[in-house]
């Protein structure tokens, strides 16, 4: 199209106005100027147009069929518009208010950092932080934000971003542990070992091992359970038995003799760490700062690095 129109987006939002009201004068009054101001408004957006919007009579109002085509489009551009210039405005406001908040209990050092810097550059933020290592339903529990390790499932109703890549997980165990107890061969053989673990449920933990297509599932009762990483890679160096643990974290060991693998070709199934957050429109600005916060400062941040004293 190459014909010129000149659109005044005032006269537009009048339309919408006049139309969900139902009334010239309702939308002169919200507008705070003359019915005969409306009534020209409406007849120079139908001019630019070139088509009529509106049919008036003295008792009812009605849209013409090119007008509800053209109202239909105009009310979602302004419902859009304002949404919009809420979400900035609320943005440039000092976000108010508390702010619920899940993550795992191995990263609670990690996590904990974030938030502090966060309330330090906003004094009208609260924070209520839960660690624990069970999956938790958002909605019906109230979090606002959630960290969660391992896989997560797409769905329309939650937005995840990944804030650390997936890290490789491998079983390992002292030499002196191994000297002590013997050496697995098979997976099988893993259950006359003392095993330690970050997560368990009702007392039982599951491992899932992975060698190229073939996956294995491990259930045991730990020897050792501890929900902080660094606790249980302590664990393991100590002798205490086999964990499955990220491979970044314990390459120094291999060079060093401290650690050894154990059921070499055999992997843990890989997971990063996501930021879980709901994914509807209405975020408040509290929840929005936190958000904006973990994306700015977790990422880059290996979980197996995290620190492990909290500032």
């Amino acid at each position: 199209m190459n014909a010129k129109m000149d659109l005044d987006l005032n006269d537009v939002a009048l339309l919408v106005r006049v139309v969900r009201t139902q009334s010239f004068s309702a939308a002169a009054r919200e507008r705070g100027v003359p019915v005969s101001t409306v009534s020209r408004r409406i007849a120079r957006l139908e001019s630019a147009l070139g088509t009529r919007l509106l049919e008036r009579t003295t008792r009812t109002l009605r849209l013409t069929d090119a007008g509800r085509a053209y109202f239909d489009h105009a009310a979602r551009a302004m419902d859009d518009l304002a949404q919009g210039t809420g979400q900035v405005r609320e943005r440039q406001a000092e976000p108010r208010g508390r702010v619920r908040i899940l993550a795992p209990t191995t990263l609670a050092a990690a996590v904990a950092n974030v938030i502090y810097v966060c309330l330090a550059k906003h004094p009208g933020l609260s924070i209520d932080l839960e660690l624990d290592q069970r999956p938790a339903d958002l909605v019906a529990e109230g979090f606002d934000i959630a960290i969660v390790t391992g896989k997560v499932d797409d769905t329309n109703e939650f937005v995840a971003r990944e804030i650390w890549r997936k890290t490789q997980k491998l079983l390992f165990a002292s030499p002196r542990y191994l000297k002590a107890h013997g050496v697995p061969r098979r997976i099988d053989d893993l259950a006359q070992h003392d095993c330690v673990a970050t997560r368990a449920s009702d007392g039982f933990t599951t491992w899932t091992l992975v060698q190229g297509r073939t996956k294995r599932r491990f259930t045991f009762a730990p020897r050792f359970y501890v929900s902080e990483f660094a606790a249980a890679h302590r664990a393991v160096l100590a002798g205490v038995g086999i964990a499955l643990l990220p491979e970044v974290h314990c390459t120094e060991d291999l060079a060093q003799n401290r650690l050894v693998r154990v059921l070499a070709g055999w992997e843990g199934e890989a997971g990063g760490v996501h930021l879980l957050y709901r994914a509807h429109r209405s975020i408040t600005a509290a929840v929005r700062t936190c958000i904006d916060h973990f994306l700015a400062e977790l990422p880059g941040t290996d979980p197996a690095h995290a620190p492990t004293k909290l500032r």
